[in-house]
Formats: C-alpha cells, structure tokens, sequence
C-alpha cells in the first residue's frame, strides 16, 4: 500500500465552488468562509493571473483546499504554453505529434498524454507554475481521453496513449507527493488501471464529473461516480472527495439548482452548481455555511 500524504487529504463532503473568473471580482473572504474546496485557473499566464498568491492564500485563510485547473488531455490555444515556452520544452502548438484532433467547439486540441513532450511539458513545466502560486493541487480537466479507446470517434486514443495518460498522473504525483490531484470525468477503466507499480485509485484524491443531475440526471454519469467511490471506499479512504458539477441557466435559477443539489446529496455526492461560463459564483441560498 502507497503512502498517501495527509497534505493531500480533501474535506470528502465539502462545499465547493469553480471559478475560473478574475480573483479582483469576487469577495475572497465570503467565499472563503463558504467553501471548504474551491477550484480556479492559477495559471500565471504572461504575468497578470487572475488570483494573486496573496489571494490564494486569502481563500485558504480558514481552512479551504484551493485546487488550480489543468488541462490534461487536451491544450488551449489561449495558454502561453501553447507558442512559448522556456529552452528544453516544445509547446503544445509545435508538438504535431502529440496533437490528436480538434476539440469540437472549443479553440483546443486534444493531446495524446503518452508523449513525451507532452509529458515533460505538463509535469516540468506547466504544473510547476501553477503549484507556485501555492494552490493545493490539480483539477484535470479533459481526463476521460484515456476511456476514448482506438476507435473512438471523437480524440481516439489507444491503450498506449491511455496507460501514458495514467504514467503522466504518476509522474505529476512523484512530483507533487502533497498536492492533491482529482481528475474531471475519469473513465471506469482506470479504475483497474497501474502505473509504475502502483494501483492507479491510490494516486487521486477525488474525482468530479459535469452535468450529472442538469440538464437531466445521467444515469451514467452517477454510476461512474459510485464506482469510483466505492472504489477508494474498498482501499480504506474515507476522505475520498466525489463532486458533481452542475450548470444552471442563471444564477436564479434557484428551484432548478435546488432540485439538483439534493439529488446529488441524495446520491451520495458533493454538489457544485453554477453558470456554465463559470465565470462566477452562484450565491444559492440554500448554501450551507462551510463544512
């Protein structure tokens, strides 16, 4: 059995909050006496990111884990890392080989985790900066690429690219032995899943996915979060945080988010509702004080 640091244990019922908007927009101190878990983009970009470390540390003052957003298998063409980066890494732009496809709708490419600039530009580089600004860990985004099988229609990636994308979480957690990781969306197949010796569920210490009970509830969706729950329930951890995100039409959309909330709770999950821009925070109220 892995050691697991106790830095890294997450609240496992916290209320918690993503937001990704500008940290000047916000009441930090409302929120950080809301939200025991909250997730936001510390990326520093070209130097005017959109929390301070000062701000960070704000939200943390009682108690929050504040978690920073990654992209793990796809890379945006906003981020700096996309054209620059420092001597010894090749950017995502330039990394034709590790570029999978367009990512629908969005202004990304979904990106093959098994290659190994990719890999060394995720772990020596992009989630350095981030843990810099002294965030409690990683949110990754775009982690269901490693279910997508060979023949997927959308970003196909093979069980070589699947087992790199488990190596890459690895990597990430030998690096970062007290940082929390929690992957968006992971797959039941990595649920069985090793690398480097080790059982894939004890490198995580939680998992989220989205649009589980809005606009309807996805069967699917709740099953996948069960699963990994009894998962690491099963390896004797009782602090595993299980979320669900939610998106409303407005933040008045009170009764709808209302409904979902405690169809999450019901299930067994954290619950998380917002805007699908996430670029604030909804003031429900029915939010309970933090816990």
């Amino acid at each position: 059995m892995p050691t697991i640091s106790t830095a890294r244990a997450l609240p496992a019922s916290p209320v918690w909050a993503v937001y990704y908007g500008q940290g000047s927009a916000i009441n930090i101190a409302h929120a950080a006496a809301t939200f025991k878990l909250i997730v936001i983009d510390a990326d520093p970009g070209n130097g005017t990111p959109a929390f301070s470390a000062a701000q960070i540390a704000a939200l943390k003052a009682n108690g929050a884990k504040v978690l920073s957003y990654l992209n793990f298998g796809a890379c945006e063409k906003s981020r700096t890392y996309w054209n620059t980066v420092p001597s010894g890494f090749v950017s995502c732009g330039a990394n034709d080989s590790a570029q999978i496809s367009r990512y629908s709708g969005f202004q990304e490419y979904w990106m093959n985790p098994a290659n190994a600039d990719y890999q060394n530009l995720i772990v020596n580089y992009v989630a350095p900066r981030l843990a810099a600004t002294g965030v409690d860990g990683f949110m990754l985004d775009n982690f269901e690429i490693v279910g997508h099988g060979a023949n997927a229609s959308t970003a196909p990636c093979d069980a070589a690219c699947a087992q790199g994308g488990l190596d890459l979480v690895k990597r990430l957690r030998d690096r970062y032995p007290d940082l929390a990781i929690v992957p968006n969306a992971a797959p039941v197949q990595a649920i069985g899943g090793t690398t480097g010796g080790v059982s894939f569920p004890w490198l995580i210490d939680g998992v989220i996915a989205e649009q589980v009970f809005l606009p309807s509830t996805s069967t699917s969706v709740v099953q996948l979060l069960k699963s990994w729950q009894s998962t690491e329930q099963n390896l004797g951890r009782s602090a595993f945080f299980v979320g669900s995100l939610d998106y409303t039409s407005s933040c008045t959309a009170s009764s709808t988010a209302q409904t979902a909330w405690s169809a999450a709770q019901q299930a067994g999950f954290s619950p998380s509702i917002s805007t699908v821009s996430l670029d604030s925070i909804c003031w429900w109220s029915f939010l309970p004080a933090g816990s």
